[in-house]
């Protein structure tokens, strides 16, 4: 009885991945280069709503919801123009504006002080993480190191599923994700460090290989990171997805969060480095 349970949810599950995992690689690796701000900024908008659900215990007045949205937007803009430069410009914007709209509406409301923290924290989170994205798309070999990136943490997903499955016994952090297990997390090192190292030496052919290892290595520890953070998110909201838009995944939320922390990373090594051109 069980295992008929877990098929349809295992087959769902594979099914929304591949219907979401198809426009993706279709828009990165033949996607002008607009696409890129279409599918981050949609990505964002999305990303943004679920995490008001899990930051906020009711729906956030009018005000706060269109200026956190405007945000949403006007981050990955400003970094489509700009680069990271144009993105810090929009985050002291956004937050600027944030407190002078508190200041004179509700200067002395203790609850709106909090709303423009949570506001800010998301605004953190999402927007300004994700819309690193932009800058490495708009790089020589962009489109092949975002490629890069999503084939280290599919294969650590993936690898860390099937060897916790199989093998994990030691549990990882219990106390925020309960399921996942020392042996997986290795699992999925391993896994990305493959994945990494076989799609940069087809599409990377410039870079060392040391450098290949060393970056797989670094995103996929800032992508299992990412997932036990969005994890201890949504345990301090008492939720198990962040919503229930992707049968058998949960949110968008849900499939960014090993990658809000992975772009920024990448992006950092490739600056330091130089190997993005």
């Amino acid at each position: 009885m069980s295992n008929n349970l877990k098929k349809p949810s295992s087959q769902l599950r594979w099914i929304t991945g591949i219907l979401l995992a198809l426009p993706v690689l279709a828009c990165v690796l033949a996607g002008p280069r607009w696409s890129g701000l279409v599918l981050v900024g949609l990505a964002i908008e999305i990303g943004l709503w679920e995490l008001h659900g899990l930051l906020f215990e009711g729906p956030l007045p009018g005000k706060w919801g269109i200026f956190s949205f405007a945000a949403g937007i006007f981050l990955p803009s400003l970094t489509y123009m700009w680069g990271i430069p144009g993105l810090n410009i929009a985050l002291f914007i956004s937050l600027f504006c944030a407190l002078t709209l508190m200041m004179v509406s509700s200067p002395l409301d203790r609850d709106e002080m909090g709303t423009v923290a949570m506001l800010s924290f998301a605004w953190l989170y999402v927007p300004y993480l994700l819309s690193f994205v932009l800058p490495i798309w708009a790089k020589p070999d962009g489109r092949f190191w975002i490629f890069f990136l999503l084939a280290v943490i599919v294969a650590g997903d993936s690898g860390a599923y099937f060897t916790g499955l199989s093998m994990g016994t030691r549990k990882l952090y219990p106390a925020v994700s309960p399921k996942k297990t020392v042996e997986g997390s290795l699992g999925g090192l391993c896994s990305s460090l493959v994945a990494g190292t076989v799609i940069g030496l087809v599409f990377l052919r410039s870079v060392p290989f040391t450098s290949l290892c060393v970056f797989s290595l670094a995103v996929a520890v800032a992508g299992q990171v990412g997932d036990l953070i969005e994890s201890m998110i949504k345990r301090n909201s008492g939720k198990k997805d962040s919503s229930g838009l992707l049968p058998g995944h949960g949110g968008v939320l849900d499939r960014l969060d090993s990658l809000l922390f992975a772009f920024p990373v990448l992006w950092a090594l490739l600056t330091i480095s130089r190997a993005g051109g």
